[in-house]
C-alpha cells in the first residue's frame, strides 16, 4: 500500500512527520489542503478535523505516532537507543508540541492573514479549485481562523511569551557546549524542536517555500531576527542545515497547477 500524507503545505506539524519521513526514506505521496478545507480530506482518510494524517498500513492521525510509525520502520534513525535518552527526547517532544508549536503557529498567522499579497505562499501545492474558493471567501476564512485560533493582541504577546521561555530553555540546555538535545546523535528532539521553530526561524533548506525576511513588517522582521540570533535559534537553524535530508514526497496534481 502506498503511504500517502494528508497536510496543510506550510503546516510545522505536518513538516514534522514530512521530515521524519524523509529521514528514514520512506517515500510517500503528499496531498496539500487549505485550512479550513482540509477537514472532509482529512477525515475521507480516516482522521479526524487535523493534519497530518498519514495513511499506510495503518491511519495515523497525530504527529508524535506518525514519528513512532516512521522510527519503527527504520529503527535508531529518530528515537535514542538508550532507554533512558529516548524518555528524554520524548518528553522533550511533547513539550515541543504542547507549547512551541501552538505559539508559532499564532505568530505567524498574525503575521501572514492580513496580507493578501502573501497568501501566494500559503496556496502552494493545493488544489486549484481551494485557491479559488479562498480568494473568493477570502474575508470570511479570515475571520474564522482568527476566531478558531483566538489570534487577537493578547494571544501575540502570550505566543512571544511562550517563544522566549522555551528558546531561553533550549539556550541553558545547550549552556554546556553539547550538539544535539538528548545524547550524542540526532534524534526526534532536534527535529520537532526545528520543525516547530520553522514559522519564526524561517529555514533556508525548508521544503515549502516561506516569505522571505524582507517581505515581513518592520516589527515583524525586528523579531525574527531577534529569534534566529539567539542561541537556541541559532541551534534550530542548523538542524535544518545540517540534517534536513532531501525529500522523498510527490504531491499530488490533483488540480494543482
Amino acid at each position: 500500500m502506498a503511504t500517502r500524507l494528508i497536510t496543510i503545505p506550510f503546516s510545522h506539524y505536518c513538516e514534522k512527520v514530512r521530515w521524519a519521513l524523509d529521514r528514514c526514506d520512506l517515500p510517500y505521496t503528499e496531498e496539500g489542503h487549505l485550512p479550513l478545507f482540509v477537514y472532509v480530506p482529512a477525515r475521507r482518510a480516516g482522521g479526524g478535523r487535523t493534519v497530518p494524517v498519514l495513511v499506510a498500513d495503518q491511519t495515523i492521525a497525530d504527529s508524535t505516532d506518525a514519528i513512532a510509525w516512521c522510527d519503527d520502520k527504520r529503527p535508531g534513525a529518530l528515537y535514542p537507543t538508550s532507554n533512558a535518552d529516548k524518555t528524554d527526547a520524548l518528553a522533550l517532544e511533547d513539550d515541543f508540541d504542547t507549547h512551541l508549536g501552538p505559539a508559532t503557529r499564532r505568530w505567524a498567522y498574525i503575521q501572514m492573514l492580513p496580507r493578501k499579497d502573501l497568501d501566494h505562499y500559503v496556496t502552494k501545492d493545493v488544489p486549484r479549485w481551494e485557491r479559488l474558493a479562498l480568494k473568493a471567501s477570502r474575508p470570511v476564512a479570515v475571520m474564522a481562523l482568527r476566531r478558531t485560533l483566538k489570534l487577537t493582541k493578547d494571544s501575540e504577546r502570550e505566543s512571544i511569551s511562550t517563544i522566549d521561555d522555551t528558546f531561553a530553555r533550549i539556550a541553558q540546555h545547550m549552556a554546556d557546549g553539547r550538539r544535539f538535545l538528548i545524547g550524542d546523535q540526532f534524534s526526534v528532539a532536534d527535529l520537532t524542536f526545528a520543525a516547530l521553530a520553522a514559522p519564526i526561524l524561517l529555514p533556508e533548506p525548508h521544503p515549502t517555500k516561506m516569505p522571505a525576511l524582507s517581505e515581513y513588517s518592520d516589527a515583524a522582521r525586528a523579531q525574527i531576527t531577534k529569534w534566529r540570533e539567539s542561541p537556541a535559534g541559532e541551534f534550530g537553524l542548523r538542524i535544518y542545515r545540517d540534517h534536513r535530508t532531501e525529500r522523498m514526497t510527490v504531491v499530488m496534481k490533483r488540480g494543482v497547477v
